[in-house]
């Protein structure tokens, strides 16, 4: 499977920054601190509506998901870990 890295640049580095704040939002939101989702009335509904969300979206996901690769993305032969295989 080919690995990709993102290219540098200043909208890269924006768009990691973006992505960063919006899962450590959803962490401190939702997630316990060894990563369990909270019980409780609030974790119903947002497990719902994450439900919801998720069937709504999936298609179209992969045309941006897409783009987004051949725009921004370049091939490597580096693992995730900065290590080749």
């Amino acid at each position: 499977m080919q690995t990709y890295r993102l290219k540098p640049g200043k909208l890269g580095r924006k768009l990691q920054g973006i992505y960063r704040g919006m899962e450590g939002a959803f962490v401190d939101t939702f997630l316990e601190p060894d990563g369990s989702l909270r019980t409780g009335g609030m974790a119903e509904k947002a497990t719902g509506a994450y439900c919801r969300v998720e069937r709504a979206v999936v298609g179209r996901y992969q045309k941006i998901e897409d783009a987004f690769v051949a725009r921004f993305l370049e091939p490597s032969d580096e693992t995730h870990n900065g290590k080749e295989d």
